[in-house]
């Protein structure tokens, strides 16, 4: 199976909690992880084509890439669990969800802060980080 890379918001306070979040959860270790600023994850933009403005959680997969509620909702589901009750979500209209998902984004500084994101000094959790 291959990996899963969820490329996420460095500076972003809920968004770190939401790394650690799907870490803790990843038995199957499926998940890595880089952060939108990284050169890394600049360079999965590029090379899927993505605007390089993005701030929102995008999950590679394989050839194929989704961002905003429906990455999210494809996280939840790969899981497992009782996260992946959530998916059932997904049968809204994704401009309604991303709506939703959108009004979170725009608030996440002012309700969680902002930090510069740093690799985990954890072993088990490094290498679940993508570096050049």
């Amino acid at each position: 199976m291959k990996k899963h890379i969820i490329l996420f918001d460095g500076e972003c306070t809920f968004c770190s909690f939401w790394v650690k979040f799907v870490i803790k959860r990843d038995k199957a270790a499926i998940f890595r992880f880089a952060s939108l600023q990284s050169e890394i994850g600049k360079k999965l933009l590029n090379q899927f084509k993505i605007s390089s403005t993005i701030d929102s959680v995008v999950l590679i997969e394989n050839e194929s890439y989704f961002i905003k509620s429906t990455a999210a909702f494809r996280i939840l589901k790969t899981l497992g669990g009782l996260t992946s009750i959530f998916y059932v979500l997904i049968i809204i209209p994704a401009f309604i969800r991303d709506f939703f998902y959108d009004l979170m984004a725009g608030v996440r500084y002012k309700l969680f802060g902002k930090k510069t994101c740093k690799l985990p000094q954890n072993k088990d959790y490094s290498s679940k980080f993508l570096t050049l």
